[in-house]
C-alpha cells in the first residue's frame, strides 16, 4: 500500500501540479483546496503526511496546526509547510507549532521529494 499525502492549498492549479509531482514519485496524494474541511478529510483518508500552505482564505496553515495542537489531534502526522513566506519568525513559529519542515515557494521539486522521502522513508510503499 502506498503512503498517503494530504496537500492543502487554496490554489487548485498548484495542487494538481503538486499531486502529479508526488504521485510520480510513488505516493498516493489527496488534494484539498478548502482548508476548513481539513479535519473531515484527515479522518476520511488517514494521511501519513500533510503538506499545508500558510496563506489561505478562511483558515491559514497556522490556524490549522494550532487547532490540531489545541485539540490534541493529528500530532503523530508529520507536517510540511509549503509557502511563499520566507521569514525567520514564521519558520520559528511553525517549528514551535509542530511543523516538521518549512519549504518556501518557489522551490525545486527534487528538494520537496527529498524531504518527503526523509520524513516518510525512502520507499513510498509501506513496509
Amino acid at each position: 500500500m502506498k503512503k498517503r499525502i494530504l496537500a492543502i492549498d487554496d490554489n487548485e492549479d498548484f495542487l494538481v501540479t503538486l499531486k502529479d509531482l508526488l504521485e510520480g514519485s510513488g505516493y498516493e496524494v489527496d488534494i484539498l483546496p478548502d482548508p476548513s474541511k481539513a479535519e473531515e478529510r484527515i479522518e476520511l483518508r488517514k494521511p501519513d503526511l500533510m503538506i499545508i500552505d500558510v496563506f489561505m482564505p478562511k483558515r491559514s496553515g497556522f490556524n490549522i496546526i494550532e487547532d490540531f495542537r489545541d485539540n490534541g489531534l493529528y500530532m503523530d502526522i508529520p507536517k510540511i509547510f509549503l509557502t511563499c513566506l520566507d521569514d525567520d519568525i514564521e519558520r520559528m513559529t511553525a517549528k514551535a507549532c509542530g511543523v516538521d519542515c518549512y519549504i518556501t515557494k518557489p522551490f525545486q521539486p527534487e528538494d520537496l521529494i527529498e524531504m518527503v522521502h526523509r520524513i516518510l522513508g525512502n520507499n513510498p510503499e509501506k513496509g
